[in-house]
């Protein structure tokens, strides 16, 4: 009977439903926040080319700082607290802090380029209760702006499908490499049974880049690939974008989503730095309801997935502040 509680799958089952849980419960409470990224080190093991978010000297934020920033997530009642960098899996310490977010009670996740991967970091992250990752694959081949490439993931993606008992999504950037090498990606991940997602390449301003058309058309054989995201998790509102069509929508960053570099500081999204700009500790339920209720010009042209999915259970409610 011990084993039957215990087995893997079934405790997996459990915490899917306490996930499933927390989602509906903040369904009904429109002031709090599904996601939070947390930038946990600046450093980098690479540097590709459309990559703003790294450097390759800073060391890692303080485990007592980074445990009294989730405090204050905890004290904000975030649902899922996202590891971000730089590269996350740098860190001498995430381990420790996916099992301090689910001690908390919220639900850790990773994004991550893998590979910094191991057999014995996968099981270490099992037991510590991570619930997914996302890794950055973007072709086939190293090229001059990216060297998250498939002949160097592969055999980290293999690792994650014989030891990982948690969620692995793998996220494309199109417009980084030959869009052929794009479709290839994705039959690859969704072969290996993972979640494979598209994002688009941004401007200088964080606005999606319009797709010349052989994009497009790869950006298209991609969505008709089954399995390839669950339904919560589509990405349908890039459709207009890679056609350089705006979009209308209720964006919600600063509430439903937020990210909080390396410094602490609360910021709308990694695109669009500076605002509110306060540390997290000062961070108060009145900052979130003004960013729930404010208009946000950038959202036209915006292709932040975190955004949009964090925003997607809100579309009926108003939002009335210019």
């Amino acid at each position: 009977m011990k084993k039957i509680l215990s087995s893997p799958k079934l405790q997996r089952k459990l915490y899917e439903l306490k996930v499933a849980k927390d989602l509906m419960s903040a369904a009904a409470d429109p002031y709090r926040p599904l996601l939070a990224q947390i930038v946990i080190t600046r450093r980098c093991n690479l540097s590709c080319g459309y990559c703003f978010e790294y450097d390759k000297v800073s060391k890692p934020v303080a485990l007592d700082i980074l445990k009294a920033r989730i405090d204050e997530l905890k004290r904000l009642r975030v649902v899922f607290v996202t590891l971000n960098g730089g590269e996350p899996l740098l860190h001498p310490e995430r381990v420790e802090l996916v099992r301090y977010i689910r001690e908390l009670g919220m639900t850790p996740m990773i994004n991550s380029n893998g590979f910094a991967l191991k057999p014995k970091l996968i099981k270490e992250l099992n037991e510590a209760g991570l619930f997914g990752i996302q890794i950055s694959c973007d072709g086939l081949t190293q090229n001059e702006v990216s060297e998250k490439t498939m002949d160097r993931l592969l055999p980290k993606l293999e690792m994650l499908a014989k030891y990982a008992e948690f969620r692995v999504r793998v996220n494309t950037v199109l417009g980084s490499c030959p869009p052929k090498e794009a479709i290839e990606v994705a039959k690859i991940v969704t072969d290996l049974g993972f979640d494979a997602q598209c994002s688009l390449v941004r401007d200088e301003h964080g606005s999606a880049m319009i797709l010349d058309e052989a994009t497009q058309e790869a950006y298209m054989a991609i969505r008709a690939m089954q399995g390839r995201l669950p339904t919560f998790l589509n990405d349908n509102f890039q459709l207009p974008l890679v056609r350089g069509e705006e979009i209308k929508w209720k964006c919600r960053s600063g509430a439903r989503y937020f990210h909080v570099d390396e410094n602490g500081i609360v910021h709308l999204c990694q695109p669009r730095a500076g605002f509110p700009g306060k540390p997290i500790e000062e961070y108060q339920v009145e900052d979130i309801k003004s960013c729930f209720h404010m208009h946000k010009p950038c959202s036209k042209r915006c292709p932040h997935a975190y955004a949009h999915i964090g925003s997607r259970m809100d579309g009926f409610r108003h939002q009335n502040i210019s």
